[in-house]
């Protein structure tokens, strides 16, 4: 496998972050992970926004152009043989690191940033969680990215605990709530529920990261006449929900059947979340996006 490292494409095993690089040891660094779709980074230009905004809200002196990104990412798919297949693509920014100064704080833009990207097959278990759902535990605020959540930090250990809970269960996402039972976003993914014919999710007003996939589902909501709801959301209302799924740009949306063990409706996915799941994919597979 092929990685792009600080203007290098080499075998991932040949590949070397620097010992006092922020990323590794603060986790002080951003990232963006995307879907490729047969050779195609259809949404790299809104992921390539996203990574830079949120560099530069960590002083994170980035520059890193569009054309010089999108590049890196089609020498990765031919380096790595995905021309006809889909993959997941991850860049990685992190502060870089100066050996003299165990944790720089004062003249940041002095530092030059560890970039990598990496590229990898989309795993084929996520087409069968497609088709016949997942399954995912509700969490509480200790397991919420509780620390500049509106932004795409590579500190990310909540996810990879709340994910770890939910393994032990045998459940595939998990949902995150506030102390007082408002639902935030899954570990990876942003929620959705249907509840009377009404799309509904969590509004964006703190306390998670509104993804890009997110915006998209909300308009291809719109595009199939679906009537759509931003706002509080409660642990009670999965209970009453209709159909319950996740979105997430590698992951698409994944239809939630069970939640705590106990059957969302009847248990398969329903109407409405087949019918987005049918045009998000078939949308970013044009190339067109929603």
């Amino acid at each position: 496998m092929q990685v792009y490292l600080n203007g290098r494409f080499l075998p991932a095993a040949e590949a070397r972050i620097p010992a006092f690089d922020g990323g590794f040891l603060y986790g002080d660094g951003v990232y963006t992970t995307l879907r490729t779709y047969r050779g195609r980074a259809v949404d790299l230009e809104p992921h390539w926004r996203r990574l830079t905004a949120h560099a530069h809200a960590l002083e994170i002196p980035l520059d890193l152009d569009f054309p010089t990104l999108l590049e890196i990412g089609t020498q990765l798919i031919r380096r790595n043989g995905l021309s006809e297949e889909d993959g997941r693509l991850r860049i990685t920014v992190s502060r870089g690191g100066d050996p003299a100064e165990a944790l720089p704080l004062r003249n940041l833009e002095r530092l030059l940033p560890t970039i990598l990207a990496t590229l990898v097959p989309v795993g084929e278990h996520i087409a069968g969680w497609q088709k016949e759902g997942i399954s995912a535990m509700v969490l509480g605020p200790a397991y919420a990215r509780s620390h500049f959540p509106e932004l795409k930090t590579l500190n990310g250990l909540t996810t990879v605990l709340a994910l770890r809970q939910a393994a032990r269960t045998g459940c595939q996402e998990a949902l995150l709530t506030t102390s007082r039972g408002r639902l935030l976003e899954g570990a990876v993914s942003n929620l959705f529920l249907v509840r009377k014919g009404e799309l509904c999710t969590p509004a964006a007003r703190g306390g998670f990261l509104p993804g890009l996939t997110r915006g998209r589902v909300l308009e291809l909501a719109d595009k199939a006449g679906f009537a759509t709801q931003t706002g509080n959301l409660y642990r009670r209302d999965l209970a009453e929900a209709d159909e319950v799924f996740c979105a997430s740009s590698v992951r698409e949306i994944l239809p939630v059947v069970s939640i705590d063990r106990r059957p969302v409706a009847d248990g398969s996915p329903g109407p409405m979340t087949r019918t987005l799941m049918q045009a998000y994919h078939e949308a970013m597979s044009a190339g067109r996006g929603p």
